[in-house]
């Protein structure tokens, strides 16, 4: 059995069948092997995977377009017809098939994005930024409109979740605009024929423009530093609004306020906060959050209310002191942090 590729040639396809089946049961095996505690649950994992596909399919579409145009002779006609259909997905499957993506930082991002929107969905009512977009203060109410129109464009028109433009950190976008230029230049060389120097230039191009519109400022988490260093500077970052803002929904500005509480980057903070065990009432002490503010922030960020007793029995005993020491080790350089972390496992 065989099957013929569309750029010429045989493929084994006996071969790739069987090759299938033996991954097929490889990756159930690795799956099953996972110790519970780090295994994806069926939500996280259909979020993520619509989380995923989107922005690629966001990223490639600009670059496509880009490519068309730069694709402009005659020649190439077959394949500016290809790269301007919408229902030709090009990237996605060499990515798929390749094992494209390897980036941590990226699935980082996208499982706590997932967490947002099971925070967001969950939560009663949604005021806070409303009322702080209409605030007496001038910078804030400013900085709390620029978070709610940003935050409006990370959802789709059914309200599932979308990474928006400029949510990715800089150096996320980097890498994920070359794997989509590589993806796309595979498919130029191999099923259209164009010579592999031009196809390098081509998509090199477009990547590059794509990069350097590419605004991390424009961003939810940055909209949402803003705000809560004002607040700061006002004396407004209390206990009460962090509680507030994680319980209504508008975890970027929970999760900025508490990272400027703790003195924590955004992804140390994430850590921490995503570990199911020790890692959130470690870091709501060493950030002075008081235990009724403690309480309600574990309640609101446990799927299961029967975790957070424990978490508030770790809270009430520690001292602020003590928690500073354990988080210690996520106000480092993430190079070391990440060299601990391959030595410890």
């Amino acid at each position: 059995m065989s099957d013929v590729r569309a750029s010429g040639g045989e493929l084994d396809g006996a071969a790739q069948l069987l090759a299938s089946a033996r991954a097929r049961v490889a990756a159930a095996m690795a799956d099953l092997a996972l110790p519970e505690a780090f295994r994806l649950s069926d939500r996280q994992r259909i979020t993520v995977t619509h989380l995923l596909r989107r922005l690629v399919g966001d990223v490639e579409d600009e670059l496509r377009s880009a490519l068309a145009a730069h694709l402009g002779s005659e020649t190439h006609e077959p394949l500016r017809a290809a790269l301007s259909s919408a229902t030709v997905p090009i990237a996605g499957p060499v990515l798929e098939g390749g094992g494209g993506f390897a980036d941590p930082d990226l699935f980082a991002l996208l499982l706590r994005r997932a967490e947002e929107h099971r925070l967001a969905r969950s939560a009663p009512e949604h005021r806070l930024l409303t009322e702080l977009a209409g605030d007496a203060d001038g910078e804030v109410a400013a900085a709390a409109m620029s978070l709610l129109v940003a935050d409006s464009r990370r959802f789709d028109a059914f309200h599932e979740p979308l990474v928006a433009g400029g949510d990715l950190p800089a150096e996320v976008a980097h890498g994920l605009a070359w794997t989509v230029a590589a993806a796309l230049r595979t498919y130029l060389v191999s099923r259209h024929g164009v010579a592999p120097a031009e196809a390098d230039e081509a998509v090199t191009a477009a990547a590059g423009a794509w990069l350097r519109g590419y605004d991390e400022g424009a961003g939810s988490d940055s909209l949402a530093r803003r705000l809560a260093l004002r607040l700061q500077e006002a004396g407004r970052l209390d206990d009460g609004l962090l509680a507030r803002a994680v319980a209504e929904g508008a975890v970027p500005l929970f999760l900025a306020g508490l990272s400027l509480r703790a003195g924590l980057d955004l992804p140390s903070l994430w850590e921490l906060l995503a570990d199911a065990g020790r890692g959130p009432a470690l870091v709501l002490r060493a950030a002075g959050v008081g235990r009724e503010a403690a309480a309600s922030i574990l309640l609101s960020l446990a799927e299961r209310e029967e975790a957070v007793a424990g978490q508030l029995d770790l809270w009430e005993a520690l001292d602020p002191e003590t928690a500073q020491h354990h988080v210690l080790l996520w106000r480092l350089d993430p190079a070391y942090r990440s060299a601990v972390a391959r030595l410890a496992a």
